[in-house]
C-alpha cells in the first residue's frame, strides 16, 4: 500500500482538486482496478470546485462593511450582517453550497470499479477514499495549534458579528455598544481566512492517499476470494477537498440506485496513526450524527479484527460520508489521525509518506477484510 501511495506522489504530486493531476491520478488508479474488478467507470462531473474558499473573502470583506456601517445606520448594518451570517453558516461551515451559482463550473472525477459476487446479489458495500489533495493551510503550518484556534475564532467572529448588530437594534445599553470594539480589534484574525493557503498543494499522503490505497487493495483480495452475495464497489472520489464535491455528486446521481441495492459506504480518511483509529459519531460543520447501528457494525469489526478503536466526534471539517448521509445511503466514516487536536500532517506540507505508518494501513485492512467479510456472511 505504501507503494501505491509513493508511485502516486511520484508521478502526479499534489492532485489539486479539479487539476490535471487529479484527473492523471484517476485515470491511474482506474488502470489500476481493471485487472481486479468487472467493471470500471470514470465519471467526469461538474461542480463550483472553488465556492467554498473563494467566498470567504468575501465574507470577510463584508465583516469589515457591516463593522462600518453600525457607525452610520445600524438598521442597514443589521440586515447586511444578519444576511452574511445565515449565508456563512449555510455555504461554509455546513457545505450546503448556497452560493454555488455565482461561481464557474469546473469538471472533477470519480473512478468506480465493481467486483460481483459468485452468487444472487443481495446488497452493495462501497469502500472509499478521495484522491486529490489540498493547497496548505499556511497559518495552520505556522502557527501550529494556535493556528487552527484562530481560524475557529474567526469563523465565530464571521456567524456572531450579524446577529451582534440585529441585537444592537433592541439593546440601547451603553455597555452593549463597547462590544462593538471587541469585533473591531479582532479583525486581523480574519486573516485566517482571508488568506487561508499557500500556493504549494501538499502530497496529500495521508489525506487521503492512505485510504485509496486501502481501497485498491481491497480490489485485490477480493477479486481473488468474490464474496457470496455481496456486491464489492471500490470508490476513488475527486474534489473531495472542495467540500465533498464528489460524494456529493455521485450520491445524488445514483441515490435511487444505491437504494435500489441496499448499498452501504465504508468511508475512510487520514489513515495515518495506529494509535487514533477513530469511528466518526458525527460530523459537526455538517450537522451529520450518523445512526448508532452503523457505528456499532463497523465497532464489532475492529473488535473482532483484535484492533483498538476510538467513537469520537469529528469536530472540525467532515468527509464523504456526510454526503452519503444526507442522500439517505447507511453510511460510517473512519478516521485515522488525532481528531481532538490539530494532527501537524492535516493540511500541511507534512502531509508526506514518512508521516503515515504502516501499521495504521494493515490495522486497517485487517478491519476492512473483517467487516466485508461478515457483511456477506450475514
Amino acid at each position: 500500500m505504501l507503494t501505491f501511495i509513493d508511485e502516486v506522489i511520484s508521478r502526479f504530486g499534489g492532485r489539486y482538486y479539479g487539476s490535471e493531476q487529479e484527473r492523471l491520478a484517476q485515470l491511474h488508479v482506474a488502470d489500476i482496478l481493471r485487472p481486479y474488478c468487472d467493471k470500471v467507470e470514470v465519471e467526469e462531473f461538474m461542480s463550483a470546485l472553488e465556492s467554498h474558499f473563494q467566498a470567504l473573502k468575501g465574507f470577510c470583506i463584508t465583516y469589515v462593511i457591516t463593522l462600518a456601517l453600525m457607525l452610520v445606520d445600524t438598521r442597514i448594518a443589521a440586515v447586511v450582517g444578519m444576511i452574511a451570517s445565515v449565508l456563512f453558516l449555510g455555504h461554509v461551515i455546513t457545505y450546503r453550497h448556497w452560493l454555488d451559482f455565482l461561481y464557474t463550473q469546473k469538471p472533477s472525477w470519480n473512478v468506480i470499479g465493481d467486483i460481483e459476487p459468485t452468487g444472487e446479489v443481495t446488497s452493495t458495500v462501497i469502500v472509499a477514499g478521495h484522491i486529490d489533495s489540498v493547497k496548505e493551510f499556511k497559518w495552520w503550518w505556522h502557527l501550529k495549534q494556535l493556528g487552527a484556534w484562530l481560524t475557529v475564532l474567526a469563523a465565530l467572529q464571521l456567524i456572531f458579528l450579524g446577529v451582534y448588530a440585529a441585537l444592537s437594534l433592541v439593546i440601547t445599553a451603553a455597555w452593549f455598544g463597547y462590544i462593538w470594539w471587541g469585533f473591531a480589534i479582532l479583525t486581523p484574525v480574519l486573516l485566517m481566512f482571508y488568506d487561508m493557503h499557500s500556493d504549494e498543494v501538499v502530497h496529500g499522503a495521508a489525506d487521503n492517499l492512505s485510504a485509496v490505497a486501502l481501497t485498491v487493495e481491497m480490489a485485490k483480495i477480493f477479486s481473488a476470494d468474490r464474496l457470496k452475495h455481496t456486491r464489492l464497489r471500490l470508490i476513488s472520489f475527486g474534489a473531495e477537498e472542495a467540500c465533498l464535491r464528489g460524494s456529493w455528486a455521485y450520491a445524488r446521481a445514483h441515490k435511487e440506485q444505491l437504494l435500489r441495492e441496499r448499498a452501504f459506504l465504508f468511508n475512510m480518511d487520514t489513515i495515518k496513526d495506529p494509535d487514533h483509529l477513530t469511528i466518526a459519531t458525527s460530523e459537526v460543520n455538517t450537522l451529520v450524527f450518523f445512526k448508532k447501528e452503523n457505528i456499532r457494525l463497523a465497532e464489532d469489526a475492529f473488535n473482532a479484527a483484535g484492533v483498538p478503536v476510538k467513537k469520537l466526534p469529528i469536530m472540525i471539517g467532515a468527509s464523504d460520508a456526510t454526503a452519503f448521509h444526507w442522500a439517505g445511503i447507511p453510511t460510517v466514516s473512519i478516521i485515522g489521525m488525532d481528531s481532538q487536536k490539530l494532527d501537524p500532517v492535516y493540511h500541511t506540507r507534512l502531509d508526506v509518506i514518512e508521516n503515515v505508518d504502516p501499521r495504521a494501513l494493515e490495522s486497517m485492512k485487517k478491519v476492512l477484510i473483517q467487516f466485508v467479510k461478515t457483511w456477506d456472511s450475514k
